[in-house]
């Protein structure tokens, strides 16, 4: 059985719609799949030849000890990109999967949209590349692009915020 991208999105989505599914570690054939919700804890840290069925019990491999990194300074403010702050009245354009996020359709093409300019409902923002896949992602409603807050060619996580768009700007202009 191979594992089709149109797969892999429906075991995301039941994933991302499980209330006490946090993640999931899949092996078919040669394809590995785990997934984990955002804040997720870890799950142990088996290796991936630890996923196959085994005839002969294995021994388990030592865990190396685990540093947690030094804690940021009172001065620095960390924040997850997935949980920007929303200006209110304005929408926020999040990434409806893990991938890499493009602002052009083609390297040598323009972006699909700048900050500052109007957009019509269903208007593609942007497009996320996962497994070789493109994926366009629309904006829900007219308006104009407030900000964009991830750069071309970076990796986002699912339900990240990519673009903000101002629905508002859309009335006034109508």
């Amino acid at each position: 059985m191979n594992l089709q991208h149109a797969d892999v999105r429906r075991i995301l989505e039941l994933l991302d719609t499980a209330e006490h599914l946090d993640s999931l570690d899949l092996r078919i054939g040669d394809v590995v799949l785990q997934a984990r919700k955002p804040g997720a804890a870890p799950t142990s840290a088996l290796p991936v030849e630890a996923l196959a069925p085994t005839t002969a019990p294995a021994t388990p491999a030592p865990v190396p000890a685990v540093t947690p990194p030094p804690a940021p300074a009172a001065s620095v403010t960390v924040s997850s990109p997935a949980l920007a702050e929303v200006p209110d009245r304005m929408i926020a354009i999040r990434a409806p999967m893990p991938g890499t996020f493009y602002r052009t359709p083609a390297p040598t093409q323009p972006p699909f949209v700048e900050e500052g300019q109007q957009i019509e409902a269903s208007a593609t923002l942007c497009l996320i590349e996962v497994m070789k896949m493109f994926n366009s992602v629309p904006t829900p409603t007219a308006g104009r692009v407030h900000s964009i807050l991830v750069e071309h060619g970076q990796a986002v996580e699912h339900e990240q915020i990519l673009m903000i768009v101002d629905p508002t700007d859309a009335e006034a202009a109508a």
